[in-house]
């Protein structure tokens, strides 16, 4: 298992490892400066499930706030990454509880001594993740199915305490299928669109080179395993449960 586990709005840093990098030191004058950048964007843009899942997210029906910031993220993304299909063993009530809370999922991880971004609950069904170096994003479910749950995120991430933040938004569809309820199996995959400015994109992959894409798709990978493994233990330690889930004010010297 992983020794850290990103929550959305962390893994949406992770994916967009092309977002808030304008700059670097040049190694070889010990002084950061600015490369020319181009418009063309290298990275991801579909997966072999992206057109399915795009055409899963209501669009038409979303309000009119967030609607052309979901159609655009959707249509013209930056960065497309997934996580294949995982089956699993685990009760489909704890599955969907912690769907529906992850500030308590990540608090469940901490209590279980493994290293976990934290999520804050923002109130009316808003989560958000933010670092101590001002970025901060926020997500929140815009459809929900028994077969798919969608989030939104919106937000800005920096790289660095000097450097500017970069506005970012993503679309993160999970689709879940409770194959058998008597044995509790359970089959989740995802998808994630991210957007950024396509300059900040090719800057990123004379950074990281293609490798970014396989970052953002090893977080993918976590996310699954932030709501998976967790069930999973929830279901097989139902005794350990009820502590590992409780709010932060229910069990001694236990924090957010």
């Amino acid at each position: 298992m992983a020794s850290s586990l990103p929550c959305l709005g962390c893994l949406v840093s992770i994916a967009l490892l092309l977002i808030g990098k304008p700059a670097w030191a040049d190694p070889n004058r010990g002084e950061t400066r600015l490369r020319p950048s181009v418009e063309a964007n290298p990275f991801r843009t579909s997966t072999a499930t992206s057109e399915l899942a795009a055409r899963m997210v209501p669009v038409d029906a979303l309000p009119s706030a967030i609607r052309e910031k979901v159609r655009r993220t959707l249509t013209q993304p930056t960065l497309v990454t997934r996580a294949s299909a995982e089956q699993f063993q685990a009760s489909p009530e704890v599955y969907r509880w912690l769907l529906e809370h992850p500030d308590r999922a990540a608090l469940a991880w901490r209590r279980l001594g493994i290293a976990c971004s934290p999520i804050q609950d923002r109130g009316q069904g808003r989560f958000g993740w933010r670092d101590d170096i001002g970025s901060d994003v926020q997500w929140w479910v815009i459809a929900r199915s028994d077969k798919v749950t969608i989030w939104y995120a919106e937000g800005s991430v920096k790289a660095g305490p000097l450097l500017p933040a970069v506005p970012v938004r993503a679309v993160a569809v999970l689709r879940h299928d409770f194959r058998d309820e008597a044995g509790q199996a359970i089959r989740h995959e995802i998808d994630i669109f991210c957007y950024a400015d396509s300059r900040a994109a090719h800057l990123a992959y004379r950074l990281f080179g293609s490798s970014a894409d396989r970052l953002a798709e090893q977080a993918a990978e976590q996310m699954l395993t932030f709501f998976s493994a967790l069930a999973r233990y929830c279901t097989d330690h139902p005794s350990d449960a009820s502590r590992l889930l409780a709010p932060a004010t229910s069990v001694r010297g236990t924090s957010r």
